[in-house]
């Protein structure tokens, strides 16, 4: 890339690698073996490749992936993991505003917005598309799906399901992500991910039990929405830190 897309105040390291088209704005610093995607955007003071605030590390050889596309707003921070080789991964196309903090080992897919202050911990996992509402913090080793959107001021400490929206401090599970399906073209898929979201959170079922009845009437049912029942499931089954099942607020309706 041309130098003069680089503000003369960023500090850039010796490894990184910027694509073409990328935009590095005032006092940016830039450390370590990072690899920026083309017609990348990063406001004044963004800090990528960094030491990670994890007393394991020894400086052994690890880095940052950022795809194209991507608009990193002020003062936003992404650490590198730890441990040989590792990768801190943000996909294409996302926007990072002001403040955030993706910290070390953190897999961000494509298609996400970190709104303004949120703090994702080590190992955190956010799904293609998903939507963290502003100052929203995530627990380390939590895991937020496809499609998912966590309200602002939220604090997620259990997996959130992926096309759920979730909500609250602590977290809970409020319905199904109807505009952001819509919005990706998946609208034919809501009444078989309501009536999954019922058998999870609404109907006095046990994980298990509701696992069970999605596979085994809903999933052979569905017209539309088949690959997201099974994903549902996959996501399931794949928890370590376990599935948010608190639902809804004391006292406040239920979207769905």
């Amino acid at each position: 890339m041309t130098r003069e897309a680089i503000d003369p105040t960023a500090r850039i390291g010796p490894d990184v690698e910027l694509g073409t088209g990328v935009a590095v704005g005032p006092f940016c610093r830039f450390e370590g073996r990072v690899r920026v995607g083309a017609g990348c955007r990063f406001g004044t003071g963004v800090v990528v490749g960094t030491e990670p605030m994890d007393r394991r590390y020894r400086g052994e050889d690890t880095g940052v992936q950022i795809g194209p596309g991507c608009v990193f707003h002020e003062y936003a921070t992404v650490h590198r993991p730890v441990g040989e080789g590792a990768v801190t991964s943000i996909g294409d196309g996302c926007r990072v505003m002001a403040y955030v903090h993706v910290a070390h080992n953190c897999r961000v897919g494509s298609g996400c917005t970190l709104t303004n202050g949120v703090q994702l911990a080590g190992y955190v996992e956010v799904g293609d598309g998903a939507n963290l509402g502003g100052l929203v913090g995530v627990h380390q080793h939590c895991r937020v799906g496809r499609l998912a959107m966590v309200g602002a001021c939220s604090y997620v400490s259990k997996d959130i399901p992926p096309f759920f929206i979730a909500a609250g401090n602590p977290c809970r599970v409020r319905g199904v992500n109807r505009v952001g399906l819509e919005r990706a073209g998946l609208g034919g898929s809501l009444p078989a991910l309501r009536q999954a979201y019922r058998a999870i959170y609404r109907c006095g079922l046990n994980l298990k039990q509701a696992v069970e009845r999605i596979e085994r009437e809903m999933v052979p049912a569905a017209e539309t929405g088949r690959r997201e029942l099974v994903e549902l499931l996959g996501f399931i089954g794949g928890s370590q830190r376990g599935l948010e099942l608190r639902a809804g607020a004391p006292g406040a309706k239920q979207e769905e």
